[in-house]
């Protein structure tokens, strides 16, 4: 069984999950407004990482701790 996934308006793709394990996967939210905002949110977080990197306030596995914290954050706002 396989579920379509709309991808644009008249355009989609064949998923091999049920409805509400790719739902639950996906987690989509319809409302514009909050959509935008997490993608602000996104460059936001990214925007400050760069500049906190940049001054030198983390060295050595801090850099990639932070840079994991940062990922973490992207993807939990986009999700």
């Amino acid at each position: 069984q396989f579920y379509r996934f709309i991808i644009f308006p008249g355009k989609w793709i064949k998923v091999w999950y049920d409805r509400l394990t790719l739902l639950a996967l996906l987690d989509r939210s319809e409302d514009v407004k909050e959509n935008v905002f997490a993608v602000l949110l996104v460059v936001l977080v990214s925007l400050l990482g760069f500049l906190t990197l940049n001054q030198g306030f983390c060295k050595d596995i801090w850099v990639l701790l932070f840079c994991l914290v940062m990922a973490s954050c992207q993807y939990s706002l986009l999700k």
